[in-house]
């Protein structure tokens, strides 16, 4: 499938407010008294599907996007969001 300049940054718009929204209930799981075990579950069930997907649209669409600075906040944010897989602290620190 070929995507115009315009179709390819709408769909980086989309996978960045995705990406936003993955991060706001991330940090709705690290603000709650989540047990471990909770949270783990959270990112199994949750997390790492929607993580996977959204890494691989956005390195599908990298080379095509013609907003390099979104492309660029994406990518960071989705380590932001791996980061917190393992890591429960608070993933703005």
């Amino acid at each position: 499938m070929t995507l115009t300049t315009q179709e390819t940054d709408y769909l980086l718009n989309l996978l960045t407010n995705q990406m936003l929204n993955l991060l706001s209930r991330v940090t709705r799981w690290q603000t709650h008294s989540l047990s471990q075990s909770q949270y783990d579950q959270q990112v199994a069930e949750t997390l790492q599907p929607e993580l996977t997907l959204l890494s691989t649209l956005t390195e599908k669409l990298g080379p095509q996007a013609s907003d390099t600075a979104q492309l660029g906040a994406t990518q960071v944010g989705l380590l932001k969001v791996e980061s917190t897989k393992t890591d429960r602290t608070h993933w703005y620190h």
